[in-house]
This record gives structure tokens, C-alpha cells and sequence, in this order.
């Protein structure tokens, strides 16, 4: 009888994802690698696309990191995109910037698979393509098709541009021309200063005289205004508004610089804080310094983490292999120390992410339990005496230098149920010091 059972090998976790890193190195470099590498039957020059002259070097909009790219073009259609070389985003590290675009072209970065879409999104057939404009009441979803020249022309003329809308018939839009009202820039400043000459005012009374005293100064000009009883709403430049999502690569800069600087509207919006306030205001609050007395001057910009040397990363509802400024950035350097066990990573996450099937723990908390986690790790840390006592000491540059430290922290200052910090003297082991700042004030 022969024996048909299959032979089994014992194979540690350490030298299974060693296997398959190799592997995956091995598939990578189809998409990402120097094509000076390849054998002579897959030269560049028997490839079509590996012609510098059919690719458009550009930026990724398809989320908000704006990974460099490079458009490959077969007959002036778009048919592949990848990460550009020159781009520290795709390509680590990447070609010099002085590198010639012939020589470049056989150099492929690495982009993810959502940025690779942007084919998809470029062609899309849904995609709006032309100016669309409302047919029938609002929400009604009723749409028709004008031509660009028309549409420039009703908005700078306004007029009763709703005539086949029911119930809209004689309602009459004012166009960007008849908005467009102050355009002297040396009487806009004049009237700026004097309205910041109204807020300074302390008293009801003491307002309402001034707000009478701009009127009298500016007579000749109140129609200009919105409401020349509330100089402070501006000229009706400012019934403009310009509210826009995400805009990057130079665009917010351009429409700002019409609506803004040459249109004279104060009312250019980008989207709110609610995606990356959070982002924002930490990066600002990392990079503040104490200054007189209070903490300010701090930047507010993408603070990156160091995940090429970090040793322990904690990703709370975060995941760099599926966004977070990180697939394409974040994810090949994280997934070459995973397997060299250069790094752990715990997860914080009420969903089993792409990260948390590859981390070290994973912590599914429910959602809004993550403060309390994270005072229950304080707790253990202060219990447990597992923090830098050395650098905790360090509560200003004068203490860091001091102890040999680099930074800084305030994490040891007491707070008061006001908010502000204790001072030494409140807690009556100094003297209350009294300091002149930059502009004599005590």
C-alpha cells in the first residue's frame, strides 16, 4: 500500500513572516524598483510606458497626504500611475531632483492601491464634467447642462436667472458685479482701521458714538457697506463667500488670492476642524515654547511619527497600512522592522484593522473608552514608578540643561481646577516673582 500522507514541517512564526516578507519583497519589486535590474528581454526600451516623454509628473489627490506621482500616458490616455522617484513619500530613499526625467523613467516608486485608482476616478463616468445648474426647486435633484460661458456670465451679472423654475420666476440673484462694491484699496484700509476703532470701545454708549463718528467720516461711501448701521459687517464685498473641502497643490492659494486679495471678501473658508482639529492643535501644542510667562508660538503642521526607528508604537483607532498619511509612507517601514522584530505595536481599536491582525496586542475598547484607558495607563505608570523620574525633573529648558536632557516636558506641573498652573509661591514654597516681558509690562 503506498503511503499517501503529507510530510509535515515545523516552521516558527519569526521564520514564516521572514518567508513572506521575502516573497512580498519579491512581488514589490515587479511594481517598485529600478528597472536597471531587470533582465534584457524586459528592458525599458521594449516598454512602451518607460518613455519620459508619455508620463506627467504630478501630486495625488486621491486622499490628503499628496504623494508625488508620475502619470504614464498611451496615446494621451491616462492607463497607469505610480509613485513618482523623486518623492521621499514613494521612493526611500529617493533619486536626486537633478536626476534627467529619461533616466528617472526607469526608476518606479510605490503607491497605494487607492492612489493607482485615480485612473478610475479620472475616467469615471459619473464624473461631472460640465456645469450643472438647478432645473427645479431646491432638493428636487432636477439638473441641466450649461455651457462655461454661460455660467461665467450669470454669475459675475446675476439677474432672474430661475425664469423656467416654478414659483422662481422673477427672482432676481445678485451677481459678483454688483458685490464687487468697495474696490478702493486705500478707503478700504481707512475703513478697516476705523471700524477696529469701534471694537476698542469698551461701553454700549461709547460704541454707539463711535459707529456714529464712522458715519459721519465716511459719508460719501455708506453704500458700500452691508449696513452702514453695523460698520463692522463690512462692505458688501464680504457677501461673497467662498467655502471649500479639501483644496491642495496651490489651489486654496489661488482662490484665496481672488476672493481675498483682489475681490476684497474677508470670507474664504477651508473645511472645518472636525477631521484634524485633533492633528492640528497637538502638532501646535508639541511645537509651543514658554514664552513670558505662557506657551505659545507653536506651528501647526503634520507631525509625523518615526516609524522607520520607533520601538513601540501605540495606534489608537488609527491604522497605518489603511490610511493615516501612511500606506504608502508609513507601511513598507513598518512591515520590514515587524519582521525583523525591530518594533512592537499595540492597537486601540473596536475593529479588527489590517494593523491590529499584524500587532503584538490588540485592545478592542469600545468606542469612547479611550480616555479612560489611557488615565487607567497613567494610574499604572505613576503606581508602578515606570516613568523617566530624570526627565520629569527637566520642567523647563534651564532644568534640561541642567540634567543633560534634549527637551523639556511639563507633565509634572500641578494644575489648578481653574486651568492655569500653580505657581510656587500659591503652593507656598517660593517667592511670587514679578517679570518684564518684551514690551516693559510688568
Amino acid at each position: 500500500m503506498t503511503d499517501t500522507r503529507t510530510e509535515t514541517t515545523d516552521i516558527t512564526r519569526r521564520q514564516f513572516l521572514g518567508s513572506a516578507a521575502l516573497f512580498g519583497g519579491t512581488a514589490a519589486g515587479l511594481v517598485s524598483g529600478r528597472a536597471s535590474d531587470l533582465p534584457a528581454e524586459c528592458a525599458p526600451n521594449a516598454y512602451q510606458l518607460a518613455d519620459s516623454t508619455n508620463m506627467l509628473h504630478t501630486v495625488c489627490l486621491q486622499c490628503n497626504t499628496g504623494c508625488g506621482i508620475r502619470v504614464k500616458l498611451q496615446d494621451g490616455v491616462a492607463v497607469k500611475i505610480e509613485g513618482s522617484p523623486y518623492s521621499p513619500w514613494t521612493l526611500v530613499p529617493p533619486i536626486d531632483y537633478r536626476t534627467p526625467l529619461a533616466d528617472a523613467a526607469l526608476v518606479e516608486g510605490a503607491l497605494c492601491p487607492k492612489g493607482q485608482a485615480g485612473v478610475q476616478t479620472a475616467y469615471d463616468p459619473y464624473r461631472i464634467v460640465k456645469v450643472l445648474k438647478r432645473a427645479g426647486p431646491r432638493g428636487a435633484n432636477e439638473w441641466t447642462a450649461i455651457p462655461f460661458e454661460q455660467a461665467v456670465r450669470e454669475i459675475v451679472d446675476g439677474g432672474t436667472l430661475f425664469r423656467n423654475v416654478k414659483g422662481k420666476e422673477t427672482r432676481r440673484v445678485t451677481g459678483l458685479r454688483e458685490l464687487w462694491a468697495l474696490k478702493d484699496a486705500k478707503l478700504a484700509a481707512e475703513m478697516s482701521t476705523a471700524v477696529e476703532e469701534i471694537r476698542t470701545q469698551k461701553s454700549a454708549r461709547e460704541k454707539q458714538e463711535a459707529v456714529e463718528a464712522f458715519k459721519a467720516r465716511f459719508k460719501d461711501h455708506l453704500h458700500l457697506l452691508i449696513d452702514p448701521e453695523h460698520p463692522d459687517l463690512g462692505p458688501k464685498n464680504n457677501q461673497v463667500s467662498f467655502v471649500w473641502d479639501r483644496l491642495k497643490g496651490g489651489r486654496a492659494e489661488f482662490i484665496k488670492r481672488f476672493i481675498s486679495e483682489s475681490f476684497g471678501s474677508i470670507n474664504a473658508h477651508g473645511h472645518t476642524t472636525v477631521c484634524q482639529g485633533s492633528l492640528y492643535f497637538t502638532g501646535e501644542a508639541m511645537s509651543d515654547q514658554f514664552v513670558e510667562g505662557r506657551l505659545t508660538g507653536g506651528k501647526k503642521f503634520y507631525w509625523q511619527a518615526d516609524t522607520a526607528n520607533v520601538e513601540f508604537l501605540l495606534a489608537i483607532g488609527s491604522s497605518y497600512i489603511e490610511g493615516g498619511y501612511g500606506p504608502t509612507h508609513h507601511a513598507r517601514k513598518l512591515m520590514g522592522n515587524l519582521v525583523e522584530d525591530k518594533v512592537k505595536i499595540a492597537v486601540v481599536d473596536p475593529r479588527f484593522s489590517k494593523i491590529a491582525a499584524k500587532a503584538w496586542m490588540w485592545v478592542p475598547a469600545k468606542p469612547g473608552t479611550e480616555a479612560a484607558l489611557a488615565l487607567g495607563m497613567i494610574r499604572w505608570i505613576i503606581d508602578e514608578q515606570r516613568y523617566d523620574r530624570k526627565f520629569l525633573s527637566a520642567a523647563n529648558k534651564a532644568g534640561a540643561k541642567a540634567v543633560g536632557e534634549q527637551s523639556w516636558t511639563n507633565a509634572a506641573w500641578l494644575v489648578k481646577e481653574d486651568g492655569s498652573f500653580l505657581r510656587a509661591s500659591e503652593a507656598g514654597v517660593g517667592q511670587k516673582e514679578t517679570r518684564t516681558t518684551a514690551d516693559g509690562k510688568k
